[in-house]
């Protein structure tokens, strides 16, 4: 048998064509994905028990306080975390095709939010109360993960993948993307920090995540539609 001919070529290297099919399932995953992401993150901090905006010992307390609805919205994170990847190459395809440079370097930096680089302070606090330790104690162990460990500076990296979706936002403007969208993708990676910051409470912080849904949804329905073979 023949071996088929090679795809066309760019800049001397061959291509692999991508099925219409598989072009158009992979451009409504992306949608979809970049949609859920941000949006699971939102339901599970507007209808969350206790107030997830709190610190220290305020916080703790409030979190045990419903200690038994942690294992479902847990799980609604993981869900969460899963389709981050999928949502950031699909914001940055459209971005990088509006401002190749800015996208990229954006993107490099949006990829940080996925990078396990951090602690999940809730899981932290969950096992410390299992094994029965007392609330200032559950509030030292983690005042010392956060801050005295040799790699906690890297908890400040969340800033700079924020830092990436706003230039993605930037990026964005110049490309097929609605430019409400990319507003939107400019403005959210500053309001959910905000919400923390001032302690605005679990309603601000959801918003500000429902926000993040709609401009990566807006963006990534400028994703290319797969080519129809005559």
């Amino acid at each position: 048998m023949r071996a088929p001919p090679p795809g066309p070529t760019l800049g001397g290297m061959t291509t692999v064509e991508t099925h219409p099919a598989t072009a158009g399932f992979t451009r409504y995953a992306m949608i979809v994905c970049a949609v859920a992401a941000p949006l699971a993150l939102a339901l599970s901090l507007l209808l969350a028990p206790n107030d997830t905006t709190a610190e220290g010992e305020a916080y703790i307390r409030s979190f045990i306080a419903d200690v038994d609805a942690y294992p479902l919205w847990s799980w609604v994170s993981v869900l969460s975390f899963a389709a981050v990847i999928p949502m950031i190459l699909g914001v940055s395809k459209v971005a990088r095709s509006g401002r190749p440079v800015l996208g990229l370097v954006g993107m490099i930096l949006a990829f940080i939010l996925a990078l396990p680089v951090g602690l999940n302070t809730d899981d932290v606090i969950y096992a410390a109360h299992k094994i029965g330790l007392d609330v200032p104690t559950i509030d030292r162990l983690v005042t010392e993960m956060n801050e005295g460990l040799p790699t906690s500076a890297l908890g400040f990296s969340f800033f700079a993948s924020l830092l990436g979706f706003v230039l993605l936002g930037i990026a964005a403007l110049r490309s097929a993307a609605p430019k409400w969208a990319a507003i939107a993708m400019i403005v959210a990676p500053f309001l959910v920090p905000v919400a923390w910051i001032a302690q605005l409470g679990n309603l601000a912080a959801g918003t500000a995540w429902l926000v993040f849904a709609a401009a990566a949804g807006g963006i990534t329905l400028a994703l290319p539609a797969a080519p129809h073979r005559a």
